[in-house]
């Protein structure tokens, strides 16, 4: 198995490229890469290149890589945008790295009139490397989006001015997937919305019952935010790739 590494700069990188710090830690200490291994390097633009470790230097810990085979790779055909309430702690990356895994490209924070927990500035920047380890492990070519938080009022809005797939994991929505499958047939953007433990208010169910929003029944349990999260952008991938023609191109390994 060739394993994906992480590089910022790979558009003017050229053939040579030094790994330091956390990524040559990864590399070196996590995968038990060594001289000669093969390696795929992206920068989470869409930019790839194979290669293979040319040295490794312990002291400061360096890894040179030797690239080549260069390429573009196309951003995904279908945007998987998630919109969902904030579980507390850990759960949050926990949420944000098994989604982006299973192909999320954009994510906003929801603010809900019953959240228990709200998107500081701060944290912006642990999320990214999360979904930065998301794609390395999932050979995803572009790393998710994180956008600023929003609140659902605001957020369907947003959406009465685009031609969005809106679905909304609730436990009073329909169990039918067929409900939705002609719908998500030729999207370009599917939104999936999320709410907090505690569900939307009454105020919130008007609103989304007016935006005449697809309301999806996920099983009969009462689900974590990130369960809710995990398995609604499950189902809209699953049903995506269903409807394209041929293996999806943008997720294959080098």
């Amino acid at each position: 198995m060739v394993h994906w590494l992480y590089v910022s700069h790979l558009e003017t990188a050229g053939d040579a490229v030094v790994l330091e710090g956390s990524e040559a830690s990864h590399a070196v200490r996590a995968r038990r890469l060594r001289t000669d291994d093969p390696v795929c390097v992206f920068d989470g633009m869409g930019r790839v290149a194979k290669g293979q470790i040319r040295d490794v230097i312990q002291r400061p810990l360096q890894v040179h890589l030797a690239l080549h085979d260069h390429e573009r790779r196309a951003p995904p055909e279908v945007r998987i945008h998630l919109c969902s309430a904030l579980p507390k702690g850990d759960r949050q990356t926990t949420m944000l790295d098994m989604t982006a895994q299973l192909g999320m490209t954009d994510f906003t924070p929801l603010k809900c009139d019953r959240s228990v927990s709200q998107a500081r500035a701060q944290v912006y920047e642990r999320w990214q490397r999360v979904l930065i380890e998301s794609c390395k492990q999932s050979h995803r070519p572009w790393l998710p989006t994180l956008h600023p938080p929003v609140t659902l009022r605001d957020w369907i809005d947003q959406c009465g001015e685009s031609d969005a797939v809106n679905l909304v994991a609730d436990r009073q929505g329909t169990a039918d997937s067929r409900v939705v499958e002609g719908r998500l047939l030729g999207a370009g953007t599917v939104c999936l919305v999320v709410g907090p433990e505690g569900g939307f208010s009454d105020a919130e169910r008007a609103h989304l019952s007016r935006a005449r929003f697809e309301m999806l029944h996920l099983g009969d349990g009462v689900l974590r935010v990130e369960t809710a999260a995990i398995a609604l952008t499950a189902f809209a991938e699953r049903l995506l790739v269903a409807g394209q023609p041929g293996p999806a191109g943008n997720n294959r390994s080098v």
